[in-house]
Order: C-alpha cells, then sequence, then structure tokens
C-alpha cells in the first residue's frame, strides 16, 4: 500500500535515543498504535526532532517481516501526538519552531506540554476547587511555616516533575518538622534551622495539604483515572489503583514499591458519575488554557468527603492493566481518525521527496 493513498498519517513525536536505541519511548506501545492505524487504513510513524526536513520526515516504522524498526521518508502527518518525556527537549527552540509551525498550518498537535502543577491547581481551581487539597507555591521558608501553621501535614511537590520524583512528606511538631522522603525514611529537623538551611524547597516547589485517605487491606491507595478525548467531550477511558507499598512510603508508584489493585475491589466506594463530571470538566479547563489535550490522567484520592486530585499529568505511561490499555489504543485511534478530518489538504503541502 502507498503511502499516499493511507488516510489519515499519525506521526509520534519523541525523544532522541540513547545507548544504542534509534529513539526514545516505549516501542510496544508504539508498534500496537501502528497495527491499530494500519487496521484502520492509515499508517503511524514515529519520529524525532532531528528527523523532520523541509519537506518531508524521516520517521520509523515498525516491519513485522524483520522484526526491526525500519527508517523510512514519511509525509507530514494529518496529527501529531507528543509522546516527548524530556521538559527540556520539549522547551528547545527546535521544538517550540515546529510547533509553531504545525499549529499553524491547522495540524492537531497534542498533548503539546508538559503540565507545570501550580499552573494545573490555579487552573483546576475555577471549577473544581472543592476537589482540590489547599496548596501554595513555596519561594521561602516562611511559606512553609505559615501553611503548616494551618495544617499539621502536607506534601512538598517539585512544580516540573513527574512519577513522585522529588516529593517530600512534612509534619509539624511542636519545635521540629518531620521531613520524610519518598523511601519512606525520616528526619527530624528543627524549625529554626530548617529556616536557616538552603532546602531545595524554596524553588520550584508546591506544598499540598496532606489528606487523610481511603485504605485497603491498611495500604493507602489512589486512582489512575485515564481521561481521553472523544467527538464530543471527554470522557473516562480507564481506572487503574495503586495501592502503596506500606504505610510509610509516600506514594503508590509501582516503581517506588507500590502494587496494582483490580478497580472492583474499591469501585463501590466512588461514585462513577462524579468521576465523570470531574474528567470532563478538568479536560475542557484544561484545553481552554493550554490548546488540544488529547488525553491525560488524574491521580485521584478517595476521603470521606469524596474524590481528592491529587495531580494530573499530560503524558500518562502506558497502563499495566491490558484491558485498559488496549481500550485506550482503541480510544486513541478513534480521536486519530476524528482530528483528522479535514487535514489532507494541509498534508498535501509537505509531499514526500
Amino acid at each position: 500500500m502507498s503511502l499516499l493513498s493511507c488516510w489519515p498519517i499519525v506521526g509520534i513525536l519523541t525523544g532522541e535515543g540513547g545507548k544504542g536505541k534509534i529513539f526514545h519511548g516505549d516501542g510496544t506501545y508504539f508498534k500496537s498504535l501502528q497495527r491499530k492505524m494500519k487496521a484502520a487504513g492509515g499508517f503511524c510513524y514515529v519520529f524525532t526532532l532531528n528527523g523532520v526536513k523541509e519537506k518531508y520526515i524521516e520517521g520509523f516504522a515498525f516491519s513485522s517481516k524483520k522484526q526491526q524498526w525500519a527508517k523510512m521518508a514519511c509525509p507530514y502527518p494529518n496529527v501529531i501526538y507528543n509522546r516527548i518525556a524530556s521538559r527540556d527537549e520539549e522547551s528547545s527552540e527546535t521544538f517550540l519552531l515546529l510547533k509553531k509551525e504545525i499549529i499553524s498550518s491547522q495540524i492537531p498537535f497534542f498533548n503539546s506540554v508538559y503540565f507545570d502543577k501550580w499552573d494545573v491547581h490555579q487552573i483546576l481551581s475555577k471549577s473544581l476547587q472543592s476537589y482540590l487539597p489547599p496548596a501554595e507555591k513555596v519561594q521561602s521558608a516562611e511559606d512553609i511555616h505559615s501553611f503548616l501553621s494551618a495544617c499539621s501535614g502536607a506534601y512538598l511537590k517539585p512544580l516540573r516533575s513527574s512519577q513522585g520524583q522529588g516529593i517530600y512528606r512534612i509534619r509539624s511538631e511542636e519545635h521540629q518538622y518531620e521531613v520524610t522522603s519518598i523511601d519512606g525514611s525520616s528526619e527530624l529537623c528543627d524549625k529554626t534551622f530548617f529556616a536557616e538551611k538552603k532546602h531545595p524547597f524554596y524553588e520550584g516547589y508546591l506544598i499540598q495539604k496532606e489528606v487523610a485517605s481511603d485504605t485497603f487491606q491498611n495500604k493507602k491507595y489512589d486512582l489512575r483515572v485515564l481521561t481521553l478525548l472523544g467527538k464530543d467531550d471527554y470522557h473516562i477511558c480507564g481506572i487503574g489503583v495503586r495501592s502503596a507499598a506500606n504505610r510509610q512510603t509516600l506514594t503508590t508508584h509501582v516503581p517506588n514499591g507500590g502494587s496494582i489493585l483490580p478497580f472492583e475491589s474499591v469501585s463501590d466506594r466512588v461514585s462513577m458519575e462524579e468521576l465523570q463530571m470531574i474528567a470532563r470538566t478538568a479536560g475542557r479547563e484544561l484545553a481552554s488554557h493550554y490548546g488540544q489535550i488529547g488525553e491525560f490522567s488524574m491521580d485521584i484520592g478517595v476521603t470521606e468527603s469524596g474524590p481528592v486530585i491529587y495531580e494530573v499529568n499530560s503524558k500518562p505511561m502506558p497502563f499495566d492493566e491490558p484491558h485498559i490499555q488496549t481500550h485506550r489504543i482503541n480510544k486513541l485511534a478513534a480521536l486519530f481518525m476524528h482530528l483528522s478530518a479535514g487535514t489532507s489538504s494541509l498534508r498535501s503541502r509537505f509531499p514526500l521527496r
């Protein structure tokens, strides 16, 4: 089949490879998307910023015959699915120039930016404030002192990180703070010394109130709510459940010792109607601020007063639950088809060499 007869053509933008890899990212996930698009009559390829040429893109498609990735000249796509996993690469001049050119050409480009935790908190506060833990941007020790005067415990989170990296919990005692790192180890720090010490928290951090979340088998858990844009609105595509390794660990991330629970084990503790409302509202608000948002995920805690939004992620990792990941790929393919409507004439401006 000629590429010129394929429709739509989808480009997966990812980072440069390293250590013998031709590109960065989950090859298995990319192959699944390619197979799905091929079955739908389209074509899907992977490319990096270095592969973007004036009139074509040097991309990669997986050859089932040779069982390897093959380099090929590809036309500019009808849709670009941004999977760059580096904030530095995404803020580079090369990326920003490509983004500007693609958007000016009216080619759908999602998700075009990483989220900043403080920006997201402010954006969602407009419509979902009752579902957000109180939070403030940290600029000095006094900000932490002031915040903890109103609550006994909080989480300190880097504004521009993911997967639990750099998170600490801080609890206030009479003259000390108990500071716990992501591995569960704690240290006591005198409040005066804490103010004098140059902590990393004073730049690029957010402080978020610690809330009492629900537990399952004596371990805290949270929901990973995957949300995708449909033809008419945002809809939940799947919900994963992650349980902490023990009561001391701060996050439920599997790389940090967390485990996977079936959603059915806690489904009676949440309202799907309420979660759908949160996902729909969050998607609309984020898109109004950031532009095209095709998918996102939310880390949501379950409390006595209802669900609480801990974090929102612009580039969800592949889900370990096969049924969620399969549903995601199917929905993404449908979204690619929908967003591609009307872009074939635009793509013809970028012919194959």
